[in-house]
């Protein structure tokens, strides 16, 4: 089949790997992870008046531990969601694992209640638009795997379980409607590809993931991965190393009608 026309985030983009798109809820700015100083930092682009996002910038709220890697930031009503590997506790610096965190404005980050957050890296959380749900990835002796927890409404967040797809199929974003999510998922030569599942109704089991294969590139060495899409559903970032980029794994965006 034709492989849809995507779109580079070309001011965006460097020669460097950009990771961790999330739009926020206006889609008047993007929030995307790239490396400063050989850590990763959330980073901000705001579109202003101009149609596209211009080269970002280190995003103040988050940048606290200059040593720690600052992953997967989502924003959902007045609060931030990121995952950190920050010692704050010198006893499990041999630990050094990724931890689900919340911030409101300038605030101090905590971590996500509840038991989401283990001695296993936890990443990549993504609230269900009427807020019941808390999705998150947690890295287990099979490998990543997809989790979802009660959400913040009405809260607290906590309870989680394995969502029950196969290892390797997570770090879920969820449609408007909360019946379709874009998934990341093993392709073969271990790369990487975008799927999809569906449910007929919230709480209903979520059908087996499928690849959108009008959207993996058949040319990108390591993959399509880590979709993220607009709070109104019409666009879908995602991060390729497909070729017309600017080198490292870069964001993009498509249109997901075209992706029917």
């Amino acid at each position: 089949g034709e492989i849809v026309k995507a779109v580079n985030l070309e001011k965006l983009n460097t020669v460097a790997d950009e990771e961790d798109p999330f739009p926020t809820p206006n889609d008047s700015s993007l929030l995307y992870v790239a490396k400063v100083k050989g850590n990763y930092k959330v980073h901000i682009s705001s579109k202003g008046t101009g149609k596209t996002f211009p080269a970002g910038k280190t995003f103040k709220l988050l940048a606290a531990d200059k040593k720690a890697d600052d992953r997967s930031p989502f924003i959902y009503k007045d609060k931030c969601y990121f995952a950190t590997n920050e010692i704050r506790d010198e006893k499990f610096a041999t630990l050094k694992n990724f931890d689900l965190m919340m911030q409101i404005g300038f605030q101090a980050p905590f971590f996500v209640t509840g038991d989401v957050n283990t001695k296993a890296d936890e990443m990549y959380p993504w609230i269900a638009p009427a807020g019941k749900e808390f999705y998150f990835s947690r890295q287990t002796d099979d490998g990543w795997k997809l989790f979802v927890a009660n959400g913040p409404i009405p809260g607290p967040i906590g309870k989680s379980r394995a969502v029950g797809f196969p290892a390797g199929f997570h770090r879920a974003s969820l449609a408007p409607n909360g019946l379709s999510m874009y998934l990341h998922g093993p392709l073969d030569e271990s790369r990487t590809g975008i799927f999809r599942s569906k449910r007929a109704k919230v709480g209903a089991e979520w059908s087996k993931p499928e690849a959108v294969t009008a959207l993996n590139h058949p040319e990108s060495k390591k993959g399509d991965m880590q979709p993220a899409l607009s709070a109104d559903g019409m666009r879908l970032y995602f991060v390729s190393d497909r070729p017309g980029g600017k080198g490292g794994l870069d964001i993009w965006v498509v249109l997901t009608s075209q992706l029917k």
